[in-house]
């Protein structure tokens, strides 16, 4: 009986033992993957800071302006660091200030970087059918970082206060400005496609496409684009099976 015992007890303790273990490794393991993560956020979020500097720099010296409102934005230096460049993308008072580049390789820019690291953080992007912004409705898509970089403001729009104080877009494109404002933001399952459409066969589908995104937004925005006004789409995750679309018209140019 006292040998029963004792082995009883032995293999309560080696079975403890070994569950310690395979409980400290898993944590050890997952501790890894997130100082991982971190680090990678890290790197992420500092190569597009530098580009950011690099590029204040480059722009001219007399506009005595920031690097967020000047007149220029060295493109020349940009489509030398990556032929897929663009247009730059701005959102005033937000983190949203990046290159967005055409995906000619499907999800390279998921992770990739726009100077071609891989990075989770990606970048900016179109498909590689939207090469360049056009006439209809042109989608940029980003990730929603952990860290508040890329897309990540784009959730605030689920409220209407951030939007109120956030309602301009700016991208240059072909050497000028051009301002949008927004007129719908919206919260999609992942299997509702509308928003996405970029080309329409006439002026009454495209007013179609807009009266219904007008219609799908969280809240009502008064804004009312015209047929013939280009439409950004931007689109970003939220959650794990919803998207956060905000669309703005592009309205005029800047001088």
């Amino acid at each position: 009986m006292v040998e029963s015992g004792i082995k009883t007890s032995w293999k309560s303790n080696t079975m403890k033992y070994f569950l310690s273990v395979f409980w400290l490794a898993g944590f050890l393991g997952f501790s890894l993957q997130l100082f991982q993560r971190v680090l990678e956020y890290r790197e992420g979020k500092l190569e597009y800071r530098e580009l950011n500097r690099v590029l204040s720099g480059l722009q001219t010296e007399e506009s005595g302006k920031t690097f967020d409102d000047n007149k220029e934005i060295p493109e020349a230096y940009l489509w030398k660091l990556n032929p897929d460049y663009i247009c730059w993308l701005c959102i005033p008072g937000t983190s949203v200030n990046y290159p967005v580049a055409r995906s000619t390789r499907p999800g390279y820019y998921l992770n990739h970087t726009f100077q071609g690291n891989v990075n989770s953080c990606g970048s900016l992007f179109v498909q590689e059918e939207g090469g360049e912004l056009n006439k209809e409705n042109t989608v940029i898509f980003g990730h929603n970082m952990k860290d508040g970089t890329m897309f990540a403001d784009l959730k605030n729009y689920s409220g209407r206060d951030f939007y109120k104080s956030h309602k301009m877009i700016r991208i240059y494109y072909e050497r000028r400005w051009q301002e949008g404002i927004i007129f719908s933001c919206q919260l999609k399952e992942e299997e509702e496609m509308q928003c996405y459409q970029t080309e329409f066969s006439n002026a009454k589908e495209k007013q179609e496409f807009i009266d219904n995104m007008k219609e799908a937004s969280l809240y009502y925005i008064p804004v009312s684009p015209s047929v013939n006004n280009p439409i950004i789409t931007l689109s970003t995750c939220y959650g794990r099976s919803k998207r956060m679309i905000v669309q703005a018209v592009l309205m005029c140019y800047t001088e």
